[in-house]
């Protein structure tokens, strides 16, 4: 008698969640944020208790799975449109070095030890403090490095076609010359381009079309490539070389008889 009323339960369950997988993403199931984590872990509050409670029905738990699931996503969504209310609810990342310096202050932010610290840097095959040149905590839980050496990494301030503005104050940079930069490039507005980042002093942009416009180069690269055109297209001058010339061999004559 049990198992045939929890038979419904299960299948039901089976099938909500895998819809609600498919319709969230797959960041349910290698959680990258807060909300992710929190969502993941009431969905299975939700699905184990109605389980095990004999007195919960399958639909009452599917009503409940389906609520808790379409809420998750519609904040979801919401937070992909709005870049202040993704780093309000989601937090941000923690910059714990900077310059080769630790941010001490930050690793308390962070809650993160030292040790543990020293641990997940390890893991990236860093092994000294004195390699590092800048680390973020990222909303995950993971590292981000530059090593002494390397090339900065790329920051996006465009992202799912919303502007990030604590990416741009990273930058120091703002709203403004982010629209300038942008229709340098062809675009009007900022919901023609999925997502730009800045990296290596140019803003490269990746509009919702697929077509990657490679961005204008700077007024030193032009120079530099003029220069070297200017030197491959003066004419050569050829020095004339003197053939030797053999010497003239008299022929004698024989006196004729």
């Amino acid at each position: 008698m049990y198992l045939v009323e929890m038979t419904p339960k299960f299948i039901l369950a089976l099938i909500i969640l895998l819809i609600y997988v498919k319709l969230s993403g797959k960041s349910q199931i290698a959680p990258m944020s807060q909300l992710d984590q929190v969502g993941s872990m009431v969905i299975g509050a939700l699905v184990g208790g109605a389980l095990l409670s004999p007195s919960v029905s399958a639909i009452d738990a599917s009503c409940l799975v389906i609520i808790w699931g379409a809420l998750l996503i519609l904040i979801r969504y919401i937070k992909s449109k709005n870049s202040r209310l993704r780093d309000a609810i989601d937090g941000k990342p923690i910059q714990l070095v900077k310059n080769g310096h630790l941010i001490s202050t930050n690793f308390t932010k962070a809650n993160l030890p030292v040790r543990d610290f020293e641990t997940l840097v390890n893991i990236q095959g860093v092994y000294s403090f004195n390699q590092l040149k800048e680390v973020w905590y990222e909303l995950n839980g993971s590292l981000t490095i530059i090593k002494k050496g390397d090339k900065d990494i790329a920051v996006l301030v465009i992202e799912d076609s919303a502007i990030s503005q604590n990416n741009l104050e990273q930058l120091h940079k703002d709203e403004n010359w982010l629209n300038e930069e942008i229709k340098k490039q062809g675009y009007k507005e900022v919901s023609e381009i999925f997502c730009a980042e800045w990296f290596d002093n140019k803003l490269w942009i990746y509009p919702n079309d697929g077509v990657v416009v490679q961005p204008p180069k700077a007024h030193h690269e032009v120079r530099h490539e003029n220069t070297l055109t200017e030197t491959e297209d003066k004419p050569v001058k050829k020095t004339a070389t003197k053939r030797a010339t053999k010497p003239r061999v008299s022929k004698k004559t024989t006196p004729t008889e």
